[in-house]
């Protein structure tokens, strides 16, 4: 017998990406299903207007080409100053009052002519966020109501209907500047807020009365840092916002920067920060209305300091680190987006000076040594052209997937025959991270691979490139995003579906007392269904020093939640603000649901909690045609598809059943024949027929049918992958097609699929089915499956040809861990080696499944099956609930620091510690031959600044506790 492993490459026939355990050392597992289109409540195809947006609008300085290259690059134009308050600042000022109907009337005509008139007029589009700088508008004693009704009547006049922008955002980040209208203490900077508030109230309200399509929102924070002075900040600005202005708001508009916007502190908000902020507007917006009104990011992106006045790749490029650590949440929350706008400005002639530099926030340059007349008759794009050519062409449907790392943000997509898998690293650390293939995508042509690297001091690297082998695991550096797009021979067919419904409790703002049981209720959790997975999002305000991990309970039943989170450690924040998950076990899900959260020690708040809940569906209702699925041996009419329609029953490219013969309703084209009917398949066109396998067999597949074009190609298929070998029909007249394709037993969906050409087909049949003798067992007894480490299996099996043999280890619906082996035909025992990268997860059942299947194969037939459920699974972050246990164990100092004495006291005696980061790496450990219950340890490794772990084995229990080192 003989083992080989064989390198996974383009040419393969199917597509077949699994983790090389004994190739890869990799600390994330990313897993990716593309049997299951993924859905935000009821949107799955990714709507690029909401994300690829500029923060400009065409004018004179943007020329053809420009907007050509926008184009191309499917990147719309999204905000600009210049609004109604702007325009009649000086009207305003001048008169005290604000301009008559007449008067705007009047010039909103001339103002739409002369638009008409300008060359960059077929440019213009209704994607645009209108706004005006705060000394436009706000006047502490001008009439609210009639600044409302005179900004409806600008929209009205100003625009024509084909023009009209979508939104409008009266002005830009007021808050931060009410202390400049508070005319020398006459009004508070409380009174100039409210008062700012008042104004966005009457302005929606008139809009709403106008009947304009313009939907208003507001207020742009642009310091969303709702946790400071005991959520006061929170109190005084947003949700005094929401109360005064909140009901005639189409949405509510914040801008989220790493770094200072304005004023603040130097810090990130990427990650779960990030995720706090959000989720405490739309638990709040769920209290007051009983839905969630939507967000409008209308600036997001990194503000760098330090780099000088003149420009450098280097420091343009600084914000897209940001952008791309924020576009993958806000991706997360599209059904509830209205539009998100990166800070990249066009050109900005305002800022050019005599130096030419271009502003910080520009796409383009000046070249300086084109300058004529004072002019630039030449522009270089900045380096923050690289963002776009690295999200270039990225859409279609969602595609299923997860991370075991929050710090590795992942999204996948399916855009007809192109295929899409991102992914991004928050972390400050390197990350090898492994591809986990659920199922198969079917097969595909190349894959390509782009990359965007930033650093804080060197250039950018941004490299496209065609792989010429296909990985199984990629290294991914620090704030590295990376696209990788699969050319696939045909396009995937979902057979399930994740729909993502996310609740929200009338309970919030808890002030958290020691020991003091808080309780949030779910109620109307709805369209459960066998299989999924959930989570709740806790957002915590708190000082560094105290606990981020509380005692929770979900329907009395007690959960762990996890040490790690979205992002850095916020430690040099004032206090913690960020969203902590507690994975739910889906079973404990019902209707109703209650949450119970406490905490050991006195101090801060929690802000909202969020159960976010993924259920899994079959994709669409699919019914045998004739009311029972084909038992094999069987022949098959192929004009009796599964009922289901389009996506479900067949796939056909226009839709119409141009035959109008038989099943007219359907889309399939059907013809009578001399004998019943027959089905017309263009190519790419299949039709889908629902078949019970009684055992594992190799059947003699049948095909009769006829082409009207020169050759036609016909395969059958299962989940994406081709069955055997492909079907050349080369003749006009009906005839027989022969080959042989290999069934697992089960219930399943079969397609007859037209790879190129027209094929004519009457029927199909499986007959003289050949019993498989393929066998697999556990030999060894695996007691325990450890986490990070490399776990051993001992199998036996039998191939009846060559196969792969498959170990998974399966955590309810999350894949945790992946391994392939490629054997010969025969019987043997072998070692398989799998490394487990598992989220610490509140799991309701754990099992290793070790399978055989087909060579390269993932479509989830398995020809032998054996799985393994009697072992012990902890994954590291979950062997003992740090705040349950944490009167039983003490740890001085902390925080602390690298190089620091510390020493730690239990109830039961020490004989071991162990020192890791968040995701498992061990950076010291200490052992004691003589246990004691106070040991002293030195912190001697090089240990960076962030939250670590200390693993402290006892006698009687293990514990873990967190630490912070400064």
């Amino acid at each position: 017998m003989k083992i080989f492993y064989k390198p996974i490459c383009k040419v393969l026939a199917c597509f077949s990406v699994l983790v090389l355990a004994q190739e890869t050392s990799a600390q994330t597992a990313i897993s990716i299903d593309f049997q299951t289109q993924r859905y935000l409540e009821d949107v799955s195809e990714l709507d690029r207007k909401k994300f690829f947006n500029l923060h400009m609008i065409p004018n004179k300085d943007h020329t053809d080409d420009d907007m050509e290259l926008l184009k191309n690059w499917e990147v719309t134009q999204g905000r600009s100053f210049w609004g109604a308050f702007g325009r009649y600042s000086n009207y305003i000022n001048t008169n005290g009052v604000f301009p008559g109907a007449s008067t705007v009337e009047k010039e909103g005509a001339n103002n739409v002519k002369y638009a008409k008139e300008q060359d960059h007029y077929k440019h213009i589009s209704r994607q645009l966020v209108v706004t005006d700088h705060p000394v436009s508008m706000i006047r502490m004693e001008m009439d609210t109501e009639e600044a409302g009704k005179f900004a409806a009547q600008y929209f009205q006049h100003f625009y024509e209907d084909a023009t009209r922008p979508y939104y409008y955002e009266p002005v830009n980040e007021p808050f931060v500047h009410a202390d400049e209208y508070t005319e020398n203490g006459k009004y508070s900077e409380a009174d100039v807020r409210r008062k700012t508030a008042e104004y966005f109230k009457e302005i929606g309200k008139s809009f709403q009365e106008q009947g304009l399509e313009t939907k208003v929102i507001g207020y742009s924070s642009a310091w969303p840092s709702m946790e400071l002075w005991d959520f006061e900040h929170w109190e005084s600005r947003m949700k005094m916002f929401m109360d005064v202005a909140g009901d005639y708001m189409a949405g509510f508009s914040t801008h989220l920067y790493d770094g200072i916007n304005v004023t603040g502190q130097d810090t990130e908000r990427s990650g779960s920060n990030a995720d706090a902020i959000l989720d405490l507007i739309e638990t709040y917006s769920y209290i007051k209305w009983d839905s969630v009104k939507p967000h409008a990011i209308t600036e997001y992106g990194g503000i760098s300091s330090g780099y000088g006045d003149t420009y450098t790749d280097v420091e343009s490029i600084q914000t897209v680190r940001s952008i791309n650590h924020i576009i993958f949440g806000l991706m997360d929350r599209e059904d509830r987006l209205m539009i998100s706008i990166p800070f990249i400005t066009g050109k900005s002639p305002w800022h050019w000076g005599a130096d030419f530099e271009p502003y910080g926030a520009d796409l383009w340059r000046p070249v300086k040594s084109s300058i004529v007349n004072g002019e630039p008759t030449e522009f270089l794009l900045t380096a923050k052209k690289d963002f776009f050519h690295l999200w270039d062409n990225v859409k279609g449907k969602r595609v299923r997937c997860s991370s075991s790392n929050p710090d590795i943000f992942v999204q996948a997509f399916v855009d007809g025959k192109t295929a899409y898998i991102c992914l991004n690293n928050i972390d400050t650390k390197n990350q090898d991270v492994a591809l986990q293939f659920v199922s198969s995508m079917g097969d595909f042509q190349k894959v390509n691979k782009r990359s965007l690297k930033i650093y804080q001091n060197e250039d950018p690297i941004y490299k496209d490139e065609d792989l010429t082998e296909v990985p199984s695991s990629i290294s991914i550096e620090p704030h590295e995003t990376i696209v990788l797009t699969y050319t696939l021979d045909r396009e995937v067919t979902f057979s399930k579906k994740a729909i993502r419904k996310e609740y929200y409790s009338k309970t919030y703002m808890q002030d958290i007392k020691a020991n003091n049981k808080m309780t949030f209720a779910f109620n109307g959790v709805t369209d459960l269904s066998m299989e999924g997975e959930a989570r709740l999002r806790m957002a915590i305000g708190r000082k560094h020093d105290m606990s981020k991990k509380p005692r929770v309970k979900i329907n009395g039943v007690t959960l762990n939640s996890l040490s790690n989170w979205k992002g850095y450690d916020q430690a040099d924040r004032e206090d913690f603000f960020g969203v902590i998950e507690v994975p739910v076990p889906y079973k404990l899900l019902k209707a109703n649901n209650s949450v119970e959260l406490s905490f050991s020690d006195e101090g801060g708040a929690v802000s909202s909690v969020v159960l976010s809940v993924n259920s899994i569906h079959n994709f669409g209702n699919r019914f045998p045609f004739n009311g029972s699925r084909y038992e094999l041996p069987q022949k098959i009419e192929a004009e009796d598809f599964d009922i289901g329609g389009q996506g479900i029953g067949y796939n056909s490219l226009d839709g119409i059943n141009n035959s109008k013969q038989y099943r007219l309703s359907e889309g399939v084209n059907i013809q009578k024949n001399t004998e019943n009917f027959e089905i017309l398949l263009e190519e790419g066109e299949w039709t889908s027929y629902s078949i019970d396998v009684p055992e594992n067999a190799t059947y003699t597949l049948s095909v009769s049918g006829k082409t009207t074009s020169e050759n036609a190609k016909v395969a059958l298929m299962s989940h994406n992958e081709v069955l055997g070998k492909v079907i050349t029909i080369n003749t006009t007249d009906k005839t027989n097609f022969e080959t042989t394709v290999e069934l697992s037993a089960g219930k399943y969906p079969i397609q007859i699929f037209s790879v190129i050409g027209t094929a004519i087909i009457d029927f199909i049949e499986l007959s003289n089915a050949q019993t498989l003798s393929d066998a697999i067992d556990f030999t060894s007894s695996n007691t325990e499956i450890k986490m990070g480490e490399v776990n051993t299996f001992e199998i036996e099996y039998t191939a009846s040809e060559d196969r792969d043999i498959i170990i998974e280890l399966w955590g309810d619906a999350f894949l945790l861990g992946q391994s392939k082996v490629s054997v010969e035909k025969g019987s043997s025992n072998i070692s398989v080696d799998m490394n487990i990268f598992a989220e610490p997860l509140n799991y309701d059942q754990v099992e290793v499944v070790a399978k055989v299947v087909k060579s390269n194969s993932l479509n989830g037939m398995s020809l032998a099956e054996a799985v393994m459920t009697d072992f012990e699974f902890d994954p590291v972050l979950s062997i003992g609930d740090e705040l349950t246990t944490e009167e039983n164990i003490t740890v001085f100092p902390n925080p602390t620091q690298s190089q620091q004495l510390m020493s730690i006291k239990g109830n039961s005696k020490i004989y071991k510690i162990e020192v890791l980061d968040t995701n498992g790496k061990i950076y010291d450990q200490f052992d004691y031959p003589i246990p004691h219950t106070q040991v002293n340890f030195k912190l001697t490794n090089q240990y960076s600044k962030g939250i670590y772990l200390i693993r402290v084995y006892g006698e009687k229990e293990n514990f873990i506790k967190k630490i912070l080192i400064q």
